[in-house]
């Protein structure tokens, strides 16, 4: 994996989800330069996963612990009735179906990239792992994205296309960084998938800080389980 980083840039856009991909790679990005640091941050299933937001707020409050760098922070609400696959499939700038919160996403972080004058957006997707999960978001298989284009005069960077999570939590050995690690989530479980996990949490009850147990059967706690594995067995 290279890291495409520009010295020359001033003001750098990440787009943090408080998963473990997206944590790593704003960890590479603030190891390797003193630029302003934009993070955007999506509030999503507000209902059924409140808890996603304050994961993100942890996650961005170990950088500014961590690094002296100038943050800002960017946060987008994305309407529960806009998530795939309750969506229809809207044809996007770049004349791709997509639904409702990918569009989303990518239209806020474009936003905010104008807005603040970004040189770069950084995106930390991966790609899918060697064993077939159900669940998987088949478009990661193919890499369908590239690496560095530029886009309205802003570089979109998204590094890790051709990696896969057990490379993603080798660097957090490598790199000492455990505990950023642990403060991340990848399950994409909530009352609605699992309430037998989750019982009566949800947006009424869930407290900011409180501890929430993760389903250990959606795909991206699956495949959060299985880098673990591999990353420990290399």
């Amino acid at each position: 994996m290279e890291l495409y980083l520009n010295p020359s840039w001033k003001r750098i856009g990440i787009s943090l989800s408080g998963g473990a991909d997206s944590a790593l790679l704003a960890y590479l990005i603030c190891s390797n330069t003193n630029a302003e640091i934009h993070f955007t941050s999506q509030i999503r299933l507000w209902r059924t996963r409140p808890w996603q937001e304050y994961v993100a707020d942890q996650v961005i409050e170990w950088f500014k612990d961590r690094f002296d760098h100038t943050f800002h922070v960017h946060k987008n609400l994305i309407p529960p009735e806009m998530e795939e696959p309750s969506t229809t499939l809207i044809t996007d700038e770049y004349g791709k179906l997509k639904p409702g919160n990918r569009i989303i996403l990518r239209s806020f972080n474009e936003f905010i990239a104008s807005k603040h004058n970004l040189n770069a957006l950084y995106a930390g997707v991966t790609m899918n792992p060697d064993v077939d999960f159900p669940g998987k978001v088949e478009e990661r298989d193919d890499s369908h994205l590239e690496p560095h284009f530029v886009h309205d005069g802003i570089d979109i960077c998204h590094p890790f296309v051709y990696t896969k999570k057990d490379w993603i939590i080798s660097q957090y050995i490598k790199h000492d960084i455990a505990d950023l690690l642990n403060l991340t989530r990848s399950c994409e479980g909530d009352i609605d998938a699992y309430p037998e996990v989750f019982k009566d949490l949800d947006y009424k009850t869930y407290k900011p800080g409180q501890h929430v147990p993760t389903c250990g059967k959606c795909f991206w706690c699956l495949e959060r389980e299985w880098g673990v594995i591999n990353a420990m067995q290399k």
